[in-house]
């Protein structure tokens, strides 16, 4: 696994404590990342996303580890929503495409999404999509290493931007609602 810097110097480097070190690196060098993006009216997704998650985790050294994607429907205010928490590589990138792909697939699992039994508690993600403009989206990705460039450009060919892409020592996006929240809101 590399560092930021493109070395694998993390690991040489690690003060020395009574953790072992995957959990010291976990929590002390801020290995996870929390990326935001936010997409207006005029996004054009057209499965972009989706590759970019997919060849980020097939390159193996990154993946998701917590994610959700909220939209908010132009014409009616409906709320679409996929908490992507994920214990496998492939699981993000396929629920994310059967989200895309097949409308009752994404019913099911806003419907999924806003019982609360996922990781982000319902409350934050209704509060995300009452802060989002009509026909707006936003995804937020936690992931085990800093934004790639595949994922930015695909991001921005939408036309999403980049709203957050910081360092983090959290393990879930349901810690991290107050910043998710806050970022939204921030551009309402």
């Amino acid at each position: 696994m590399r560092g930021e810097s493109g070395s694998s110097r993390w690991w040489r480097s690690a003060p020395s404590t009574d953790l072992p070190l995957a959990v010291h690196y976990r929590c002390v060098a801020g290995r996870h990342h929390l990326l935001i993006y936010e997409f207006g009216p005029g996004a054009n997704f057209e499965g972009r996303l989706v590759g970019a998650l997919e060849r980020v985790e097939a390159a193996g050294e990154l993946g998701v580890i917590d994610g959700l994607f909220v939209a908010n429907d132009i014409d009616t205010g409906e709320l679409a929503a996929i908490d992507m928490r994920s214990d496998s590589s492939g699981g993000t990138v396929a629920r994310l495409l059967t989200f895309r792909l097949d409308a009752a697939a994404r019913r099911r699992a806003t419907a999924k999404t806003l019982s609360g039994s996922g990781s982000v508690p319902a409350d934050v993600v209704r509060d995300l999509g009452g802060a989002l403009k009509p026909g707006s989206a936003t995804l937020a990705l936690l992931m085990e290493g800093p934004e790639q460039e595949d994922l930015k450009d695909a991001v921005e060919r939408i036309g999403g931007q980049t709203l957050s892409a910081e360092p983090v020592e959290s393990s879930s996006l349901a810690e991290l609602a107050p910043e998710l929240l806050a970022a939204v809101k921030d551009r309402s």
